[in-house]
């Protein structure tokens, strides 16, 4: 006989991806209606996601997601190899335009780098593995903000943490890249674009860098664009 399933448990994780589906959060009893419940039931479950850090109340009596939920997708995405799955596209990606490639994921409030492929040039830019970037101004951080569903943005920026305006990430969804503002500190420039999962919900940021001296960010958007919709097709289960 094998080991019992836990209904109760089921319950809850199917609460939690009818909460994935509202982006604009959702009500007990709609909650229950949809996942066939009674709706003091699905409360405690709320209640229950409410407690662990799963999931937060609104204002308006509505659930929604908390950001701790995207450490999940970022688990997955590491643990599924997705990186190491999309590297070949990097590579290639980098072959054409001769400066380092990175993969990036919203983590807290910074933007991480989880895999990265570097040229053979005397002049490289430094982008190590696990390095964070302020969401801000980086090409990668702008990006997974531009694309991020509204009550996530919302709540980082309710967190204090610095993003770009609501003008400027429209712009950066009309252009589909963004480009780095200029840091004295760093002489360098990126241009990202955003990578997608089967839910069309934005899970990376797939960046190209280099030194101002040489590198046109401009003139790269295309390629980066051209990869990252490639890159896509792995991480929607689309190959």
């Amino acid at each position: 006989m094998g080991t019992q399933i836990l209904t109760s448990s089921l319950k809850t994780l199917e609460v939690l991806a009818a909460l994935a589906d509202e982006p604009r959060g959702v009500g007990a009893s709609e909650l229950a209606r949809r996942t066939g419940g009674s709706r003091g039931y699905v409360h405690r479950q709320l209640v229950t996601l409410c407690a662990g850090g799963w999931a937060e109340q609104t204002e308006e009596g509505t659930y929604r997601l908390s950001l701790r939920v995207s450490r999940l997708s970022e688990a997955a995405f590491t643990q599924a190899g997705l990186g190491h799955r999309a590297i070949a596209l990097m590579e290639e990606l980098a072959g054409v335009v001769h400066e380092t490639v990175s993969l990036a994921v919203l983590d807290g409030d910074s933007a991480r780098i989880v895999q990265r492929v570097e040229v053979d040039r005397l002049l490289r830019v430094d982008a190590r593995i696990e390095a964070r970037m302020p969401i801000s101004d980086t090409a990668s951080g702008r990006v997974l903000t531009a694309w991020a569903l509204p009550h996530d943005l919302a709540a980082l920026r309710e967190a204090g943490v610095a993003t770009a305006g609501d003008d400027e990430l429209e712009r950066i969804r009309l252009d589909g890249y963004a480009i780095s503002l200029p840091n004295q500190l760093e002489p360098t420039v990126a241009v990202a674009a955003p990578v997608f999962d089967a839910r069309r919900r934005v899970m990376a940021a797939l960046s190209v860098v280099g030194p101002m001296a040489r590198f046109d960010a401009e003139s790269a958007a295309a390629a980066t664009v051209g990869c990252a919709a490639r890159v896509t097709r792995i991480t929607s289960g689309h190959k």
